[in-house]
């Protein structure tokens, strides 16, 4: 990835943005390449280039929308894990930038926070606020990829997880 200014990216924890400078910058005592990378809210991250390269992947492609579509139309896998080990298999796929792996907690959380929206079932503070993030971030990156407003992002995510 070349990480040009203009470029659209993915920062795993933050979502999607775009480089807006690239420059060179004193960081500890020596002068080093750094990319800067504006992303919603008016947040801005500026990263050395080689953890730039390690941390921030291209927007996905249509091919990589077409995997997503498939894990949320399987079949949501039914927490059997104590919550501690969820908790931290959540949040480490919350955090590998992984497109997929924001699809599988989408899937996967969506029955438990329909039922806990319909008073049927409880779900913790933490898991949905993870839940909420993974379907941002997941309908963010849609809605860029395929150049249409947010709303319209999440009613395709919600026709993909009515098609089980």
């Amino acid at each position: 990835m070349k990480l040009a200014i203009g470029d659209a990216v993915v920062h795993p924890t933050h979502g999607v943005g775009r480089v807006v400078a690239r420059e060179n910058r004193a960081v500890g005592g020596k002068k080093e390449p750094v990319v800067v990378v504006a992303l919603a809210e008016g947040l801005t991250v500026s990263l050395p280039l080689d953890r730039a390269e390690s941390q921030l992947r291209p927007l996905a492609s249509e091919a990589d929308l077409q995997r997503v579509r498939t894990t949320l139309r399987q079949e949501a896998v039914p927490p059997e894990k104590a919550w501690l080990v969820r908790q931290r298999e959540l949040r480490d796929k919350l955090t590998s930038g992984s497109l997929l792996d924001l699809a599988e907690i989408v899937r996967d959380s969506a029955p438990r926070q329909a039922a806990a929206a319909g008073g049927k079932g409880a779900s913790g503070a933490e898991e949905r606020d993870m839940f909420r993030k993974a379907y941002r971030l997941l309908s963010t990156e849609i809605a860029t990829v395929r150049g249409i407003g947010p709303d319209e992002a999440e009613r395709w995510i919600e026709r993909q997880l009515a098609q089980v």
